[in-house]
């Protein structure tokens, strides 16, 4: 390979879309930030949280950076990083977020408002990562059918991380998040000494209405 060749790094303005559902008023008892799978919109997933009463809950779901197209049918799709200058990518979105958190959370009392972080599938390793870089004052986290990186060192946040009530949300025929792969994470959960709980639901990877009609019942 040539000497001359230099490969760089520019940081530059990217407009990012998000959906929400819900009015954020002073009626708001509780403010969701909740992150997408791979390969998924943030308009699809949003539409999940419509069983939630618009008047207690206000919903974000930002998208993911990078788009691309499904080549079997052409669908345009969104992810929140690839293996390819991955940290680069984990700190614009991680700021991506802390601009959403900036918007919505930071002018609201948490005394009164509590806020919930939730990620689906691909999302909930980015949920963690951000959590674990810039350490977002939240109520509950919510690990929905997803991984927990094991790349990252959570000691030194151990005051934080105790802080918050954390689950880990598992269907019983989940193709992804197999016997294997769910043996793994509570490897990572328990390296780490995360006090995160397990709780099984039934069916497959999908985020599904009922449990999140459960988790509001069981945690909120």
């Amino acid at each position: 390979m040539s000497s001359h060749l230099q490969h760089q790094h520019l940081t530059v303005a990217k407009t990012a879309h998000y959906s929400t559902y819900g009015t954020l008023t002073k009626k708001t008892k509780y403010i969701w930030i909740v992150m997408h799978g791979y390969g998924q919109l943030a308009k699809y997933m949003i539409r999940k949280f419509d069983v939630l009463d618009p008047d207690d809950h206000f919903v974000i779901a930002p998208e993911g950076l990078n788009r691309f197209y499904w080549h079997s049918n052409n669908q345009p799709v969104a992810c929140w990083m690839t293996k390819e200058d991955r940290y680069h990518e984990i700190n614009d979105y991680c700021s991506y977020l802390d601009q959403l958190y900036a918007q919505y959370v930071s002018h609201v009392n948490q005394a009164q408002v509590k806020v919930v972080v939730m990620g689906f599938s691909q999302g909930s390793a980015t949920m963690y990562r951000w959590l674990h870089a810039r350490q977002p004052q939240v109520d509950l986290v919510i690990n929905y059918a997803g991984w927990i990186p094991e790349d990252i060192a959570y000691g030194h946040l151990s005051d934080y991380l105790s802080g918050l009530r954390q689950f880990l949300y598992y269907g019983d025929q989940d193709e992804l998040l197999n016997d294997e792969q769910l043996n793994k994470v509570k490897s990572v959960i328990e390296t780490n000494q995360l006090e995160v709980k397990l709780v099984p639901y039934v069916g497959g990877h999908k985020l599904l209405r009922e449990n999140i009609k459960r988790i509001v019942a069981d945690h909120l």
